[in-house]
């Protein structure tokens, strides 16, 4: 059992749902208790993290003999993913399907799907150059993909598993087609749990075929995080060839650049 503590002291109410919001949706799943610290001189804390407060990861409050804290009891991994499966609305629309993935597109419900996946440090490594995204990071990225949609009507697209959970398990698709070359770049990004299943290489094979066939696309790129060995292997079991590597400065990495062409 793991206990985090987030001390609230001087914080407004909107910058203390902020802080709450990015500890716990980054917090591992081995972490059973979050200690809040609000103090009790002032109510407006107090009233906030006990009546106001909600997020997914909470299954319960309990309080101590001390008025200044309160203690969130979280649920384990199963119990959320069992929560999240309950809301998935058997109404989804889904306008590809694979074998075992159902493809879908971002509604602006979807940002807590959008965190899960990009505020998990473990998926965050390889797509932010600092290693991790901050929640306003997350929702930014989450608008692009909405305006990509109405725009180019690509996205990276959310996908579930076929089966009756219909499980989140990550997102595949193309960025925007840059100056109407019909050259797009691509990326998978699954929830880690689902790594080294078959997901991600069938969830690509998917959209590639998709892109040739349905959008017309020249080429597809995509441009990989060195150490990222699952992604790097999968574009290679599909046919996409190494064709140059970008230094990025921020982390002073060279990123391999794969093509795959019609």
């Amino acid at each position: 059992m793991k206990r985090e503590r987030i001390d609230l002291h001087g914080l407004t109410v909107i910058e203390s749902k902020i802080e709450l919001n990015h500890l716990l949706d980054s917090l591992p799943w081995d972490y059973t208790e979050v200690l809040v610290v609000h103090g009790y001189h002032s109510h407006v804390l107090l009233d906030y993290v006990r009546k106001e407060y909600s997020h997914d990861r909470i299954k319960k409050l309990e309080y101590s003999l001390n008025p200044g804290d309160t203690t969130f009891i979280l649920k384990t991994k199963k119990e959320f993913e069992e929560g999240q499966v309950q809301k998935a609305p058997a109404s989804r629309k889904y306008f590809m399907q694979s074998d075992n993935i159902s493809f879908s597109r971002w509604e602006k419900d979807d940002l807590k799907l959008a965190r899960q996946l990009l505020l998990n440090r473990n998926v965050s490594k390889y797509l932010s150059t600092t290693g991790s995204f901050s929640t306003e990071q997350v929702r930014a990225l989450f608008n692009k993909e909405l305006t990509n949609e109405q725009k180019y009507h690509v996205q990276h697209w959310p996908i579930f598993t076929n089966d009756k959970r219909h499980a989140f398990i990550g997102c595949c698709g193309l960025g925007e087609n840059k100056g109407n070359t019909r050259n797009y770049e691509v990326a998978v990004v699954l929830v880690p749990e689902y790594w080294n299943m078959g997901f991600g290489k069938e969830a690509l094979a998917k959209v590639s075929d998709y892109s040739f066939k349905e959008l017309d696309a020249n080429s597809l790129v995509a441009k990989v995080h060195p150490d990222n060995v699952y992604v790097i292997r999968i574009l290679e079991e599909l046919g996409y060839k190494q064709v140059d590597d970008e230094f990025v400065e921020e982390n002073s990495k060279y990123y391999p650049i794969y093509e795959l062409v019609k």
